[in-house]
């Protein structure tokens, strides 16, 4: 876990060591604390702040992304923009959770994560439930948002069209989209795509 503030730190560890299945064995408070003490600490998942004032959040996300694919990298911020959003997704992140949060949903977020979902909040940042969709149905979407049309995206993904429209199917779903013009836009505006 990384976080600068030691009160939120340890009310996070508090409250994940509390569910059956979660350990926290590392608190760090700088990113080049989260990797050295990594060396020493076997672990599964890493929910951090990116944003510290020591500015090495995001460079030791980056340096676990690249050094340590098996990691889930889940985003726990104070910091809400798309911009972001997009720049913690493109370095590997498996979900991104404000802070506004509430903490009875982190531990099901990160199970998500480590399965393999891609969950992002509201497009408005709000406390609603966040968006989850699987690998498959974030790269079929995103096919469709660089404009591929469904026999190019199962041309690239060595699939048939069936199975693209069913990913674009739950994909909309999941977004609360009617349409995969209205889907790329909601992604764009969430930071699930750039």
């Amino acid at each position: 876990m990384l976080d600068e503030y030691p009160f939120s730190r340890a009310a996070l560890a508090a409250g994940l060591d509390a569910v059956a299945g979660f350990v926290v064995c590392i608190q760090a408070s700088t990113g080049a604390e989260l990797l050295a003490h990594m060396e020493s600490c076997s672990c599964a998942v890493v929910v951090a702040e990116p944003w510290l004032r020591t500015n090495d959040g995001i460079d030791a996300l980056a340096h676990v992304a690249d050094h340590r694919p098996d990691i889930t990298i889940v985003a726990f911020s104070r910091v809400w923009d798309r911009e972001r959003v997009e720049q913690l997704m493109a370095l590997g992140a498996r979900a991104y959770v404000p802070k506004t949060s509430d903490i009875a949903d982190l531990p099901g977020i990160i199970r998500r994560a480590m399965d393999g979902l891609v969950t992002v909040p509201h497009e408005d940042g709000s406390r609603g439930r966040p968006v989850d969709l699987t690998p498959r149905e974030f790269e079929v979407l995103r096919l469709a948002a660089d404009g591929q049309d469904n026999a190019e995206i199962a041309g690239a993904l060595g699939v048939a069209e069936r199975t693209v429209k069913f990913h674009l199917h739950n994909a909309y779903l999941k977004l609360g989209a009617r349409n995969r013009t209205e889907a790329a836009a909601i992604a764009r505006r969430t930071g699930i795509l750039s």
